[in-house]
């Protein structure tokens, strides 16, 4: 069983129903509301966006949209004048499924300069899913930064693949979508750019390591070879111009890297 983490960046509902429903179609058992804390974002009531969530779920399984936001907050569309009783019916269950005692859900708040953080923690776990369908475009770029860094394997988005009527919230739900192929549950990291990237970077990154390891070792060496010939031998003489000299390389690759074209 996997565990969905989505991030949040407004108050209305129905932008989260669709991840979360495929998701728990999909297996997932565990649902977190996340948002990033910083002064650029408006805070989202997190307790009352899951609230309102769970609520349109509910009335969703008894056959009725309801508005949360906008001119029409609160009101209520009843289905069954939309839907024929064997759609209806089939759109009821799809809902209530979500509705279980084995679904947890909780909200979370992370600070900004500890995002990175948090995404290297859950990157530890293989049953995670971040989603980013509706995060705020300010953070997008850091997240999928760090996904990248930190190893994650499923950094997903709900994509509609067809202009939405926003007259008609209910026809783009995923209910409707999912009779008309009408969207996409993309994994982000599964392109074949974000591979490439992911292996430049481990091919820039692999040097490095085996250059620490390699002074590590040069280092061992020549103290062993001090201890046991003295500071007076040939070998120990040479080994300190050739320290000097990669001393000297070093520090012009670090203040002069060499940057590919």
């Amino acid at each position: 069983m996997k565990d969905l983490y989505i991030f949040v960046t407004t108050d209305r509902p129905d932008q989260y129903l669709n991840p979360i429903v495929h998701c728990i179609e999909q297996g997932v058992r565990k649902i977190v509301f996340i948002q990033v804390k910083d002064d650029r974002i408006k805070e989202v009531r997190l307790n009352s966006l899951q609230t309102n969530v769970y609520s349109l779920l509910q009335s969703l399984s008894n056959g009725i949209y309801k508005y949360y936001t906008g001119d029409s907050t609160e009101k209520e569309i009843e289905l069954e004048a939309i839907y024929n009783a064997s759609d209806l019916a089939e759109l009821k269950a799809k809902y209530a499924l979500c509705l279980t005692d084995s679904i947890s859900w909780s909200v979370d708040r992370v600070e900004y300069s500890q995002l990175r953080s948090f995404i290297s923690n859950l990157g530890k776990r293989k049953n995670v899913i971040l989603d980013v369908t509706s995060v705020s475009k300010v953070y997008i770029g850091d997240i999928f930064a760090c996904s990248l860094l930190e190893n994650i394997n499923n950094l997903c988005t709900f994509e509609l693949i067809f202009a939405p009527n926003y007259e008609k919230p209910w026809e783009i739900l995923i209910h409707d979508l999912a009779k008309n192929e009408g969207y996409k549950y993309v994994n982000l990291i599964e392109t074949e750019i974000f591979k490439k990237s992911g292996q430049s970077i481990l091919i820039k990154t692999t040097p490095l390591l085996a250059s620490i390891i390699g002074t590590v070792i040069f280092v061992s060496v020549t103290l062993a070879a001090t201890f046991v010939l003295g500071f007076n031998s040939t070998f120990i003489q040479v080994v300190s111009i050739i320290g000097t000299v990669l001393g000297i390389i070093s520090f012009f690759l670090v203040y002069f890297p060499v940057r590919g074209k």
